[in-house]
Parts: structure tokens; C-alpha cells; sequence
């Protein structure tokens, strides 16, 4: 690689890093206060939030690296131009692409590595995430069951009416299982007394006596009862089915399509399924239109301070995220614009990057 290339990017690459580690950190930091206070209350390792963010991590760049290469473009290029470098290098004969072109391939990789990541990486990833954070909330620690109040615990509801939570001891216990399907009409027992134990983060074991139990009929007019004087409970607390269907984020662009193709979809949702796929391409092309937006600045004599880049660099994200918003908006309405209006971001910026470019490259 000649020196030029060499010595613009021994200058780009430390302040992307740096710009890329601080993205991140913002936007994990929601994440992260969610993450502990889990693990906190549940009592569950360190190692399991780090592979929160493993699981997090492909999600979170595919929003950080657009943002870290305009600002880490822009802060570069100002550098240069505060040295007179830039300066220097078109009194010398240098073009605009000579300059530049390390930079657009460096844009040109991260567009690559982002397509892959917002169809893929990303989605699976945080429906990953999604499904461990569930898990762990099931786990508990420890109970704090309150008199006269139902509580949680899979598929059961426990109350009680007198509860001593040094000893775990209950009085007047009721305890219900719903039933799953139609035919299964879920359990009901009745208890006087009962204790209450736990194996942190495996199971629930209640010990009842004097009590009754009572499963219902199909037959609303009939029922099956018993009575017993001791009855064991164990009700373990993982492995129960998670009850959720996965959000369009969880959804990579394979799954997508499957339902777009998909007769019993309905209309508003495979808008909402083209609009996602668009969306994705559209955003994981921003750094190449970046490129074209933030170079011809940073080449104009006086405009690329490394005061006013940072300014520069947020003002363009705010547009174009922006226009990104209005793009999803026109895409949910008429059927023909679903995968045509969220590209209007990048339509935006190149014909402006163009505008920018030939006014800069004429000089």
C-alpha cells in the first residue's frame, strides 16, 4: 500500500475505534442497567451477563459502526485540514479520489460486513438475548410471597393468607393451576397450613397439610375431589415454554420473507415485513453514503475544524436517521412504497454526496 493511504488510515483507525467504543457504550448502557438489576434480583452469575452482550453485541453495532465512521471521517479529515495537509496535498496534484479512496473502501467493507449483520447477525442475535433474559426471569432466588396477594410461579398461582418469610410457614394456602388446553381444566388445592422451600434457581418445593383437592370437569355440573393430610409440591423453575412470539427485530430477512410469502399473513403485517427488509439494506448502505456527504466537507478549506465535525457529523446522523423514520412511515401506507420509501435516507444523501463531490472535485 503506498505511504499516503497508509498514513490516512494510521490516523482514521484509532479515532473510529475510539468513536465506535463510545457508540457503544451509549448504547449499551440501557441494556447494561436492565442486564444488572436481573441479575441482581435473581441472584444469577456475572458470567451470564456476559453473554448478554455477546448476544447484544451484533444488535448494538449495526447501529454504532454507521455513526462511529461518519464521526471518526469527519474528526480525520478535520485534523488533516487544521494541519494544512489536505491543503498541501491539492497544491501537489493530488485528486480527490487519490486522497479519499482509502476511506470509501473502508466504507465500501463496513457496508459489506453491515448487510450481513442487519439480515442475519443482528436479528438473531437479539432474539438470542431476548429468549436468555426471559429465562432468567423465571429463576428466582428467593420469594417474597405477601399475605393475601397471588404470586407467580410458572404455571401456578400461589396465595395465602398468613405468610412468615423468615420460616417460609403459611396458613390458609390456596394454590391453582390453569388449565392449558380445553379438556384440561387445570388443579385446585385448598390447604390449612404449608411450608414453603426453595433450591435457588431449580425448583419450588411446598409441603401442605389438612387440605383438599379439586380438579374441575368437562362437565361444569361434576368435579373430582379428594382430601389429604400431607402433600408434597415440587414446581421446578426452568424449563417452563416462554410464552412470547419474537418481535420483527428478532426475525432475520430469511424468516421475513417466509412470511411475506406466506397466503395467511395479513396485509398490515406484510407491509410492516417489507418495510423491515428495506430498512435493513437501507441502513447498512449509510456508511458509503457517508462517505460521499462527509469527505466533500472535510475537503473544504475553513469547514472541517475538528471544532464544528463533531457538530457536522451529529447534524447528518439526526437527518438521516430522520429521514429513515419518514421512509418507514410512507412504507406502512400505500402497498407500492413498502420497498421503495425507506431507502429515501440514502437517496437523499448520495444525490447531496454528489452535489458536494463535483463541487469539490471542479476546485
Amino acid at each position: 500500500m503506498p505511504i499516503l493511504p497508509r498514513y490516512f488510515l494510521k490516523i482514521f483507525l484509532p479515532i473510529f475505534l475510539v468513536c465506535l467504543a463510545m457508540f457503544l457504550g451509549v448504547l449499551l448502557m440501557n441494556h447494561f442497567i436492565k442486564i444488572f438489576n436481573m441479575a441482581v434480583m435473581r441472584g444469577i452469575s456475572p458470567l451470564w451477563i456476559a453473554t448478554c452482550f455477546a448476544r447484544l453485541l451484533p444488535f448494538i453495532s449495526s447501529l454504532a459502526l454507521p455513526m462511529a465512521f461518519l464521526v471518526a471521517l469527519l474528526l480525520t479529515l478535520g485534523q488533516l485540514a487544521e494541519g494544512g495537509e489536505i491543503m498541501a496535498l491539492r497544491a501537489s496534484g493530488f485528486s480527490f479520489m487519490e486522497m479519499t479512496w482509502p476511506f470509501l473502501a473502508v466504507g465500501v467493507m463496513l457496508s459489506g460486513l453491515l448487510f450481513y449483520m442487519n439480515h442475519k447477525a443482528s436479528p438473531e442475535g437479539f432474539h438470542s438475548f431476548r429468549n436468555k433474559y426471559a429465562q432468567a426471569a423465571q429463576q428466582l432466588a428467593r420469594l417474597d410471597l405477601e399475605p393475601r396477594t397471588f404470586m407467580k410461579l410458572g404455571p401456578w398461582r400461589l396465595y395465602s393468607e398468613k405468610v412468615d418469610k423468615k420460616t417460609g410457614n403459611m396458613e390458609g394456602v390456596y394454590f391453582l393451576r390453569q388449565g392449558r388446553t380445553q379438556e384440561d381444566k387445570g388443579v385446585r388445592i385448598n390447604a390449612l397450613r404449608g411450608r414453603m422451600n426453595i433450591a435457588k434457581g431449580k425448583a419450588v418445593t411446598l409441603e401442605l397439610e389438612d387440605g383438599d383437592i379439586l380438579v374441575p370437569n368437562p362437565d361444569p355440573e361434576k368435579y373430582s375431589a379428594g382430601h389429604f393430610k400431607r402433600y408434597r409440591v415440587e414446581i421446578p423453575l426452568a424449563g417452563f415454554p416462554l410464552e412470547r412470539s419474537p418481535d420483527i427485530q428478532e426475525m432475520n430477512s430469511s424468516r421475513l420473507r417466509e412470511l411475506i410469502r406466506d397466503p395467511a399473513t395479513d396485509l398490515q403485517h406484510r407491509l410492516e415485513y417489507k418495510v423491515e427488509l428495506a430498512v435493513r439494506s437501507a441502513a447498512a448502505l449509510s456508511p458509503f453514503v457517508f462517505f460521499w456527504i462527509a469527505v466533500p466537507l472535510g475537503l473544504q478549506p475553513g469547514r472541517s475544524k475538528r471544532g464544528a465535525s463533531f457538530a457536522f457529523s451529529l447534524g447528518i446522523l439526526f437527518v438521516f436517521y430522520g429521514l429513515i423514520a419518514v421512509g418507514i412511515a410512507l412504507g406502512r401506507r400505500p402497498e407500492n412504497l413498502s420497498y421503495a420509501a425507506p431507502w429515501l435516507s440514502d437517496i437523499t444523501g448520495l444525490a447531496l454526496g454528489v452535489l458536494l463531490t463535483k463541487r469539490v472535485a471542479g476546485r
